[in-house]
């Protein structure tokens, strides 16, 4: 097969990256997905290695500069250096495909290797930066339904599957040959409307919980909103006053985002009385982000006050930190080339344990911003009883990106793997009540003081994807093996 043009594989490449980036912006684009993926698979398979790796490799560099536009709002040098390195971990992928090009069923082999590359992203680079899954754009697809069954591997298997039908579907229709298009015509539109048609029915309700989700905003974004840290704080006790003080709905809890309390409010005293007098003054337990100073750095924390004595009586630490910001790696190395850094002088510490927090008898599991794309805190928690998923976020520093539309369709998709219902409470938005299924029950609007009572529902059913999370994840990370110990079967039998 000749080669392709260089100007044409830069082409497609690019074309197919930014339609899989851009699948998340807008409402219903889903099938962006598949689409992206076939215009790839179907424009390097069989072709030469300069091929596969032009295609790939514009692919994946239109991918991730689309996909982590935001980023430019931490810095330019972090978006280009975290979207060049993520970029050489997709770009590979297409050095992998030309390897098993000629295995029986190369398609399969592609999708193996595809689905240990997105394993791979949960633990590099930095500790992990998974943000770039095909299942985490894909809450209102028909195979979202798979959620629930295998986590977000399967969703990427479903999703590549009807990529590779979509392949020869397109070249038989090329060549005229209507009826064997539309054998695989057929094929995706049942395939898809099996998963639609999932069961997608409550489980029993194990009993229900009213929140107060509290947004207070802040003063303005960008990277220094945490110049006015006191004023988030008033921002957001203001808001709870607003919506309390005339309320005669019941609720349990308040619950306020990552950041509302920026100030250590067991070192700063007037933080701490406005915190207590609140407390107080509704008779309630507040479940909220904030910043607390250790003896070996800070930790961002979730902290459930108790409304008798107004105290702590347990807390939350955050697993997954954000590389460069909230910790620095090679501090020493670089911290004097990026003035930028001096923001963040001292390292925050990740949390070394997972824990629910219980409220009336309800075990809720906090997740905080960023480490909501991960797997293995969330299914901990929900596997040691946890009932109902928290969401503390600050998206301040991202406001009016496609960050926050991005995290938004994170949480909805971890709804459905877990079938839990998820409450999202955010400094500026999007705060949200997403059910089981991944619906939207209520969400804010971003950058204006808003928050809701909203009844939540418990469960305590375990999915398949949380049951079998372990064995998920190991099937999906080394599933690459399989195609490579075919071939070397082969390459034995052919020396025999």
């Amino acid at each position: 097969m000749n080669k392709l043009q260089l100007q044409t594989k830069i082409f497609l490449g690019t074309a197919s990256g930014v339609l899989i980036a851009r699948s998340v912006t807008y409402s219903d684009t889903w099938i962006l997905l598949p689409i992206g993926i076939a215009v790839w698979w179907a424009g390097t398979h069989k072709r030469q290695l300069s091929d596969y790796l032009f295609f790939s490799f514009s692919l994946s560099i239109a991918f991730w500069f689309a996909r982590i536009n935001w980023i430019t709002l931490v810095g330019i040098d972090a978006y280009i250096g975290l979207a060049f390195l993520m970029s050489i971990i997709y770009g590979s992928f297409g050095y992998l495909m030309y390897k098993v090009r000629n295995l029986p069923l190369p398609f399969i082999s592609y999708g193996l290797i595809f689905i240990s590359m997105e394993a791979l992203t949960d633990y590099f680079p930095f500790g992990g930066f998974p943000w770039g899954k095909l299942a985490y754009d894909s809450a209102d697809a028909p195979w979202a339904n798979l959620m629930p069954f295998g986590s977000s591997p399967l969703v990427t298997a479903s999703i590549l599957l009807i990529a590779a039908l979509m392949i020869p579907s397109l070249g038989f229709l090329l060549q005229k040959a209507f009826s064997a298009s539309l054998v695989f015509v057929i094929s995706i539109a049942a395939f898809n409307l099996f998963l639609i048609d999932l069961d997608q029915s409550d489980k029993k309700e194990s009993g229900k919980i009213d929140l107060a989700i509290i947004q207070g905003s802040v003063p303005r974004s960008g990277l220094l909103f945490n110049e006015q840290k006191m004023e988030v704080l008033k921002y957001h006790i203001k808001e709870t006053d607003n919506l309390l003080e005339s309320n005669e709905k019941n609720y349990d809890a308040i619950l306020w985002p990552e950041n509302s309390i920026d100030v250590d409010p067991f070192r700063n005293k007037e933080a701490g009385i406005l915190i207590r007098d609140l407390v107080k003054k509704f008779e309630k337990p507040l479940i909220s982000g904030a910043v607390v100073q250790k003896a070996n750095g800070l930790s961002n924390s979730v902290l459930l006050w108790e409304p008798k004595d107004a105290k702590v009586i347990d807390s939350y630490e955050k697993n997954r930190l954000v590389p460069f910001g909230e910790y620095i790696p090679f501090r020493s190395l670089i911290g004097n080339y990026v003035n930028r850094f001096d923001l963040i002088p001292q390292d925050f510490i990740p949390g070394v344990k997972t824990k629910n927090l219980k409220v009336k008898n309800t075990l809720i599991s906090p997740i905080i911003c960023f480490e909501v794309a991960w797997n293995s805190s969330l299914i901990d928690q929900i596997k040691e009883g946890g009932q109902l998923i928290s969401v503390h976020t600050n998206n301040a520093t991202y406001a009016f990106s496609d960050q926050l539309e991005q995290q938004f369709m994170i949480s909805r998709m971890r709804a459905m793997e877990t079938g839990r219902d998820v409450v999202v409470t955010s400094t500026t938005g999007i705060s949200a009540h997403i059910n089981r299924n991944g619906d939207v029950l209520w969400a804010s609007k971003e950058f204006v003081p808003q928050s809701k009572i909203v009844t939540a529902s418990l469960y305590s059913d375990i999915t398949p994807a949380v049951k079998y999370a372990s064995i998920i994840e190991r099937l999906s990370l080394f599933g690459f093996v399989i195609p490579f110990i075919m071939l070397f079967i082969r390459y034995v039998r052919r020396k025999i």
